[in-house]
C-alpha cells in the first residue's frame, strides 16, 4: 500500500506507468478501503487498471482449481460482474483485460483436472466473456495472454499460437487487440521463439506484450531483479525486439520490497532500470 501514498518514493517509474495490474480474485476481496484508496490514487496520477482474469467456466467434472477456470458452482457471469462492478462503483478507469492463458490451460495443459475443450469451444467462451466486460466497460481491451513452452506445443509454440488466434478471429470476427508472451525462461531459444510471436502478432493486427520476470527459485530481491534486467537487456538491447507493452510482474516469492525506485533491488527499482534503458 506503501506505492500509493502521497509522495511515494517512485516518480520517475510512476511518470512512465500506463496501467496497474491486478487479479480478478483479488479485487473481489480486497476491503473496501484499500480498494478505494487505490483507485483514488490511480485516478489523480492518470493511470487506468490492468486486470487478469479467467474466462471459461468449470464443469462438474473439470476445470475447478486450473488456472483460467471460474470453478465449477461459481458462474463466470456472476464472477465478473462482481469485480467490474466493484470498480465502476468507484469509478475505476480499466483499460484492458488478459484473459488468463485460457487456450494453454483449457486444451494444450496435461493436467487431468483440464477441461481439454475444443479450440473453438474456448474461443467461443472467451467472446462471450469479452462482450460481458463490455456491458461495464464498453472501452476496454480485452486480450490473450499464453505461455510460451515449446514442448508443450504442437508442431510447435509458434505455430499453435498462431492457430489459437486465428480460431480466435473467426469464431469472434474481430482478433484479440493484444497478445502477452508469458516465456519459459529455462529455454535457451527463448529470445529467437520470443521474437517469432512478435512479429507472427503483429502480422495477425493484434499488439504484442511481453512479461518480465525472475524466476521462482530465486533467493533474493536483488537475483530476482538481476534476471529482470537482464532479461530485457536480452531481448530488447541485443535481440532487436520492440514490444508494444511490457508488463512488469511478480507472482513468486521476490522481490518482497517495491519502493523505493533508487534502490535496485526493489520491484520499482527494476522498472527504473527499464526507463533508464528505453530512455
Amino acid at each position: 500500500m506503501a506505492l500509493f501514498q502521497p509522495g511515494a518514493p517512485w516518480p520517475r517509474v510512476m511518470a512512465r506507468t500506463q496501467v496497474i495490474g491486478m487479479y480478478a480474485g483479488w479485487i473481489t476481496t480486497v476491503d473496501q478501503a484499500s480498494l478505494q484508496s487505490i483507485v483514488a490514487f490511480l485516478n489523480a496520477h492518470n493511470m487506468g487498471i490492468e486486470i487478469e482474469a479467467p474466462a471459461m467456466q468449470a464443469l462438474a467434472n473439470c476445470g475447478s482449481g486450473v488456472e483460467g477456470y471460474v470453478p465449477y458452482g461459481q458462474s463466470v457471469q456472476n464472477f465478473t460482474l462482481a469485480y467490474l462492478q466493484r470498480l465502476q462503483a468507484l469509478d475505476a478507469q480499466v483499460l484492458y483485460i488478459k484473459v488468463d492463458e485460457p487456450y494453454f490451460f483449457g486444451n494444450v495443459v496435461s493436467d487431468p483436472r483440464s477441461c481439454h475443450f475444443t479450440v473453438t469451444q474456448i474461443a467461443t467462451e472467451v467472446g462471450q466473456y469479452t462482450q460481458l466486460v463490455k456491458t461495464i466497460y464498453p472501452n476496454a481491451q480485452v486480450g490473450d495472454v499464453e505461455p510460451v513452452i515449446a514442448s508443450a506445443y504442437s508442431p510447435d509454440v509458434v505455430t499453435a499460437l498462431g492457430q489459437w488466434h486465428d480460431t480466435y478471429r473467426t469464431v469472434t470476427g474481430a482478433p484479440f487487440p493484444f497478445y502477452f508472451a508469458d516465456i519459459d525462461w529455462s529455454n535457451p531459444e527463448w529470445p529467437s521463439i520470443v521474437k517469432q510471436l512478435e512479429e507472427q502478432t503483429r502480422q495477425r493486427e493484434m499488439q504484442f506484450g511481453i512479461i518480465y520476470i525472475g524466476d521462482m527459485q530465486d533467493v533474493s530481491d536483488a537475483e530476482w531483479t538481476g534476471k529482470v534486467v537482464a532479461r530485457f537487456e536480452t531481448y530488447q538491447g541485443q535481440n532487436g525486439g520492440q514490444p508494444d507493452y511490457v508488463l512488469f510482474q511478480s507472482w513468486e516469492p521476490y522481490p518482497q520490497y517495491c519502493l523505493p525506485e533508487t534502490d535496485s533491488t526493489t520491484f520499482t527499482g527494476a522498472i527504473e532500470a527499464y526507463v533508464e534503458a528505453t530512455n
